[in-house]
């Protein structure tokens, strides 16, 4: 193996590395398939105790349990996804999780999935507690993945539509109506000042 091959494993690996304890950042990964669909999650440990303490009031880490520890950050993860697909809402069913010193995994089987995407919205407002908190949410279909990062500048949601089961960002439609009445106004106005001067005195 060359040693420029060499280099760049290794730096592959620290990058992952690096990301996957980012406390400002989760992962989330959605694998749909034929007999069951799974979410992955991978986060720092250390954001997810900061998403705790300041989401539950008077939670006290050091005197709470490993199995009620587990219990909340299920919960915790649970209250805030969202995943509306076709416009029919997505549950996250049961859910396991493994702690670790500086990462957390986190696995949980999806409700019945459709078979044929058309659109998909997905609202992942977990650790916005945390100042400049980011998630990144992948969906593999038919081994292909789309990717998108959701933040504060997005409001942490984002709406996408499918083509060939590959996900491109929802188009905001326009409402006509408003159009309308933009036109509207300047009409009245000048139709007003018409009938002013054409009035007699």
């Amino acid at each position: 193996m060359k040693k420029k091959t060499i280099i760049l494993l290794i730096l592959l690996a620290v990058f992952t590395s690096v990301r996957a304890h980012n406390p400002l950042s989760a992962m989330y990964y959605l694998e749909v398939k034929e007999d069951i669909n799974i979410l992955n999650i991978s986060l720092s440990q250390n954001g997810l105790n900061e998403a705790l303490k300041k989401h539950f009031s008077n939670l006290n880490l050091e005197t709470l349990s490993a199995a009620d520890y587990k219990q909340k950050a299920i919960g915790y993860i649970k209250d805030n996804f969202s995943l509306i697909v076709n416009g029919v809402t997505i549950k996250l069913l049961e859910g396991g999780i493994k702690l670790g010193n500086h990462e957390t995994d986190l696995k949980f089987i999806i409700d019945l999935f459709p078979k044929h995407i058309n659109t998909l919205d997905v609202h992942i407002d977990a650790f916005k507690e945390n100042n400049q908190h980011q998630s990144v949410f992948s969906i593999l279909i038919d081994n292909k993945t789309s990717r998108v990062i959701l933040n504060k500048e997005n409001n942490y949601k984002v709406a996408l539509e499918f083509s060939d089961n590959k996900a491109i960002l929802k188009k905001e439609k326009i409402n006509k109506s408003y159009l309308f009445v933009l036109f509207l106004i300047p009409v009245v106005i000048v139709t007003n000042k018409y009938i002013k001067k054409i009035k007699p005195k």
